[in-house]
């Protein structure tokens, strides 16, 4: 049968192709994520039959078990603009049969509708040709359609919006439908929808996984030994890193192990990442020695670290041991005199606070003596780092950094974070080019924060470069020269004490000149 253009004028005014509708960034993000999946597959079959068939009725749920599905793929527009409820009343390798009502009540009066379309498969042609069509709806308008408006339906229309807004509520997304296309939909299909978009945008786990060597080799090839990091590290960065390991939030469990050092502005330096099964002794061991031979220099890692680099200076994080030893010894006493203990600066006070531990409680003293005090006491920690830090501050602070890359796949996961250390050094390049001392600012302000009571100290010259403060019966010895200090925060640190803030500005000399050489901006650059 014939049908000229003006009797499918209104009928196919819902013909669209599969990404009609969306927006020019949402082709764009598909021919990016999607680039193994042809746009012909999906264009090209519609280009023979858009003008003989309501691609509208053809969707991948229903046409799973036909070979149309092979080579049409569609969305369901035109019923949910108008309100149809259209359903499948035939639907196999040859034909298809769609009318509108509730399907298994065609029989039923109250639920005719005279609408139907009956299409068939031409073999030749490989394509579908409309047989009959009755266009007349004597229904009303439906918002609930089911099955036709599937996941992939609403996030095509929403790519856009999930991929600026990950966190994009449900909620707001279902009010968003109802609002714009005038349909009701579940948060199971919203869910559903979101993750459709998300697997588009990511790609799937299987994908990642089969491409990870094709990854690493592109790494290789564009960054030959991984030096840019681990040089920036050892040109401008104390001789300090972090090691913690963090778990990843996808479907696929496993744990990211990372090396933070700490720049010339004391902020965040990512040296190096690694996924890995489970943190134990064995995968720390192995990525210990990987950075032991870069840089020359928890579960496992404690033995791992002694065993692979005994001769340096290892440090626990104070905060992961009062978090144990907190929850056995609860009380604000004890938390005041733990981190008085850890924050001590020379013995003498760290033994002070240990007694008065004691004598509140033997089995803390005995607790806390166990977990080796030389590794989470400022009062034995060198002096040759310029830090004082007893907590791994900045690895905690990575790991909440990347915290929504970690629920991603894995190759999306490694490409967030590789690309935010590249812009991190981009931007930090370009803020320090707006620095007009040559000291780090965050240091000079911590320097500024040490030395705020500096006015109440008095000094006094005993000879040379070496000065004696006092404030009531305490006094500290300050050798300008040797930049150290009794109360050992000089030497710790490598920024003036508030004792050394006292001195130089007793005898008119420049702060800033007195700072460890690691803070300068050249260092940073």
């Amino acid at each position: 049968m014939d049908f000229s253009d003006d009797v499918f004028k209104d009928v196919f005014g819902g013909l669209y192709e599969p990404f009609a509708g969306l927006s020019e960034m949402d082709f764009e993000l598909h021919s990016i994520y999607m680039d193994h999946e042809s746009q012909n597959e999906f264009l090209s079959p519609l280009n023979k039959c858009k003008d003989s068939f309501l691609n509208v009725l053809l969707s991948d749920d229903n046409l799973r078990n036909s070979s149309i599905a092979d080579e049409v793929r569609a969305q369901v527009y035109h019923d949910v603009a108008n309100g149809y409820g259209l359903y499948y009343d035939k639907c196999d390798s040859t034909r298809l049969v769609v009318r509108c009502g509730k399907k298994g009540q065609e029989k039923e009066k109250e639920n005719q509708c005279p609408f139907r379309l009956y299409a068939g498969w031409m073999y030749n042609d490989k394509t579908v040709q409309l047989k009959s069509l009755v266009q007349t709806h004597v229904c009303g308008r439906k918002f609930k359609f089911g099955a036709m408006v599937t996941p992939e339906w609403i996030g095509r229309h929403y790519i856009t919006e999930i991929a600026n807004k990950p966190k994009l509520k449900l909620r707001e997304l279902i009010v968003d439908i109802k609002k714009t296309y005038k349909c009701v939909v579940s948060i199971g299909q919203v869910r559903r929808a979101r993750a459709w978009a998300k697997e588009l945008l990511e790609g799937k786990l299987t994908e990642n996984y089969a491409r990870i060597w094709d990854y690493a080799n592109e790494l290789r090839r564009s960054n030959p030994g991984f030096k840019a990091l681990t040089e920036g590290w050892k040109r401008g960065c104390r001789k300090v890193i972090g090691l913690d390991g963090c778990f990843l939030k996808g479907h696929i469990k496993g744990e990211l192990l990372t090396v933070i050092g700490r720049d010339a502005n004391n902020q965040v330096y990512p040296i190096a990442w690694v996924v890995v099964d489970i943190r134990n002794k064995d995968n720390w061991t192995w990525f210990i020695e990987l950075l032991r031979d870069d840089l020359d220099i928890d579960r496992g890692l404690v033995e791992a670290v002694r065993d692979v680099m005994s001769n340096v200076e290892h440090r626990q994080c104070a905060r992961h041991i009062y978090a144990n030893f907190g929850k056995a010894f609860t009380g604000l006493e004890f938390k005041k005199l733990f981190w008085g203990a850890s924050m001590s600066c020379v013995e003498s006070d760290y033994m002070r606070y240990m007694e008065r531990i004691k004598g509140l409680s033997p089995s803390a003293y005995e607790y806390l003596m166990s977990k080796q005090p030389k590794t989470w006491c400022m009062a034995y920690f060198g002096t040759s780092y310029a830090c004082e830090a007893v907590e791994n501050r900045l690895s905690e602070c990575f790991n909440s950094i990347i915290v929504d890359a970690r629920k991603k796949p894995l190759i999306t996961m490694l490409e967030e974070i590789r690309i935010y250390a590249m812009d991190k050094c981009a931007y930090m390049n370009e803020e320090s080019a707006k620095w007009t001392s040559a000291i780090c600012p965050a240091i000079i302000r911590k320097m500024k924060l040490f030395g705020k009571n500096m006015r109440y100290w008095y000094v006094s010259h005993r000879q040379d470069e070496v000065f004696e403060t006092r404030l009531g019966t305490d006094s500290y010895k300050v050798d300008l020269e040797a930049r150290s200090c009794t109360c050992r925060l000089w030497d710790l640190t490598g920024i003036p004490c508030v004792h050394e803030n006292a001195t130089i500005n007793y005898i008119h000399h420049v702060l800033e000149e007195y700072i460890n050489g690691y803070f300068t901006k050249e260092k940073f650059l």
